[in-house]
This record gives C-alpha cells, sequence and structure tokens, in this order.
C-alpha cells in the first residue's frame, strides 16, 4: 500500500512538473513569436530604408557623372582658350586693334560672370515642387 502511494505521489508530481514545464514552454513560443514579427517588422523597414539609399546614391552618381562631363568640357574649352592665346600676339593686337581687344575681353568677361552667376545660384539645389 505505502508503496502504491509513493508512486501514485511521484505520478502526481512527474504530471505537475510536466504541466509546469509545458506552460513554461508555451510562454516561450509566444514570446519568441511576438520577438519573430517584431524581428520581420525591423527587416521590413530596413530593407526599404535601403532601397531608399541606394536610389539616392544612383542620383547622385548620376549627378557626379553629369558634373564630371560638365568639368570635361570645361577642360577642353580651357585648353582650346590656351591654344589660341599661344598662336597670337596679344601686345601686338592690342597696340594695332586696341577696340578689338576691348570687346573681345568685355565679351569673355561678361561670359565669365553670367557663368559664375549660374555656378553660385544659391537656389540650384533646391527642390522643384511638382504637383501632380
Amino acid at each position: 500500500m505505502k508503496f502504491s502511494i509513493i508512486l501514485g505521489l511521484l505520478l502526481l508530481s512527474t504530471i505537475s512538473g510536466s504541466y509546469a514545464y509545458i506552460t513554461y514552454l508555451k510562454a516561450q513560443i509566444d514570446t519568441l513569436m511576438g520577438n519573430q514579427i517584431t524581428l520581420e517588422r525591423e527587416i521590413k523597414n530596413q530593407n526599404e530604408a535601403i532601397k531608399q539609399h541606394l536610389s539616392r546614391q544612383e542620383s547622385t552618381f548620376a549627378q557626379i557623372a553629369s558634373i564630371e562631363a560638365e568639368k570635361q568640357e570645361a577642360l577642353r574649352e580651357v585648353n582650346k582658350l590656351k591654344q589660341t592665346f599661344a598662336r597670337h600676339d596679344m601686345n601686338d593686337l592690342a597696340i594695332n586693334k586696341p577696340k578689338l581687344m576691348e570687346n573681345i575681353v568685355n565679351k569673355g568677361t561678361k561670359r565669365v560672370k553670367d557663368d559664375l552667376i549660374l555656378l553660385t545660384d544659391p537656389t540650384q539645389f533646391d527642390e522643384k515642387v511638382t504637383t501632380d
């Protein structure tokens, strides 16, 4: 009889221990599932942020390429002007045709001024407001 009581108590303690452990595991599963949902949401947000960053990066690279092309064109123009000035004796031309030199210098100065105004325009990088 004592043996059956001891076995009954052991069985009861095993069942209650198993129940407590299963309840603990269910709570852990619920916590882990909540964490998984949170992680999936954060991964989605980070993927969107990465996509936006990559699109901004492509836009920036396109602007850099455009500016580089403009720089190359400006360098070609500078080299062309250097070659033109190298072929002419400016002192002799200024003495013989001062009015021609004055007009050429004035036109060049105006063009440089206009280019500088265009390059230093503080609103050139402002985003354009578009209405759809």
